[in-house]
């Protein structure tokens, strides 16, 4: 069975980004482990003073979790045409290890434009030199429900594609 690390770029408890993380769990079926990581607000902000031997516990265990993973899925909004300063700083901490170089990412940016989040995370990955399947979805076509289903058919076909893309490079 393969290991499936997933990230929602949203703060938010209940995000629509977790609904597309759940939406790609279950397309992707049995054979995947999906495992949410609990929250990206309780990250501390990147401090190369704490990156050391022994940094923060939620750090430590972080790095271990992408590392034991067999690939990772982002699924992040966009906020002031950007990307969430929230998981960028998350993806700070992960220069300094390279957990990320080399992994199977893929990088979901839903929001109503996200074309600016969308090129952030790509530049971002692409320097942590992670093997990359994204896409951008915008949100208004793409219908998801409160049971992670995505009602729109060009929307889920797109995804699908891309989860495709995904499960080859693990």
């Amino acid at each position: 069975m393969k290991k499936i690390f997933a990230i929602s770029g949203s703060t938010k408890s209940i995000s629509t980004n977790g609904l597309y993380i759940a939406a790609i769990s279950q397309v992707l079926g049995k054979d995947f482990e999906v495992t949410l990581f609990p929250s990206i607000a309780n990250i501390p902000h990147f401090n190369p003073d704490l990156d050391l031997e022994d940094p923060p516990k939620v750090i430590y265990d972080l790095r271990k979790t992408i590392q034991e993973a067999d690939g990772i899925i982002i699924s992040t909004p966009e906020y002031a045409m950007g990307l969430p300063g929230s998981l960028k700083n998350l993806l700070d901490w992960t220069v300094s290890n390279a957990s990320l170089s080399g992994k199977p990412v893929l990088a979901i940016v839903a929001s109503t434009q996200g074309e600016k989040a969308y090129r952030s995370i790509i530049d971002i990955l692409t320097v942590l030199e992670a093997k990359i399947s994204a896409q951008l979805i915008p949100f208004a076509k793409a219908k998801i429900n409160k049971e992670a289903e995505i009602t729109d058919l060009e929307t889920l076909t797109k995804l699908k594609s891309t989860i495709h893309a995904f499960v080859a490079a693990l």
